[in-house]
């Protein structure tokens, strides 16, 4: 599976009901989409802690091509139309393991991490398992910058110092 995200910061006064708004309106447009596992619509909001406004969604691919049209059939041209140019982020999902109450998840965390040398890349790829308040757990890969990103999923907002992310809509 591949995954690929894409970062839109937004003004600090951007009002983030627009946003909120358009993924009620059109978020469902992605389930059933060919090709794709799940789509997490995610914000991060200046007035619930977090550092910037943002518009962050995080897609997960069985397989490329669904991605590909994605990207080039014009789907991926309303961002760009809305937003401008944006740089999308490609990964290798190496684990994933979610709960049957993924769904229901609200909250997600974001923990990146580098990837150190070692012999063989198999010793860097982690065993995953779910804490009682956990509904899920990604791990991507990022080759070219050396570099994995843990998400952690959960239906209530967790208490950490992790970047945290509110989750709109989970398409799949």
């Amino acid at each position: 599976m591949q995954a690929m995200r894409y970062e839109i910061n937004l003004p600090a006064d951007y009002d983030m009901t627009l946003i909120r708004e358009r993924v009620t309106r059109t978020g469902y447009l992605m389930d059933g989409f060919e090709d794709l596992y799940f789509k997490v619509f995610l914000i991060s909001e200046i007035s619930s802690g977090n550092l910037t406004n943002s518009y962050c969604p995080l897609y997960v691919w069985k397989q490329t091509d669904g991605m590909s049209k994605f990207i080039f059939d014009g789907y991926f041209d309303n961002i760009l139309s809305s937003f401008g140019w944006q740089q999308i982020e490609i990964g290798i999902t190496s684990n994933i393991l979610l709960s049957k109450q993924f769904t229901k998840s609200k909250f997600v965390t974001e923990e990146a991490s580098a990837i150190l040398p070692v012999k063989s890349l198999k010793q860097s790829m982690p065993s995953l398992s779910l804490a009682e308040t956990e509904t899920g757990k990604l791990v991507i890969y990022n080759p070219d910058k050396w570099q994995s990103v843990t998400y952690t999923f959960y239906e209530t907002k967790p208490n950490t110092h992790k970047k945290c992310l509110e989750i709109l809509h989970i398409s799949n």
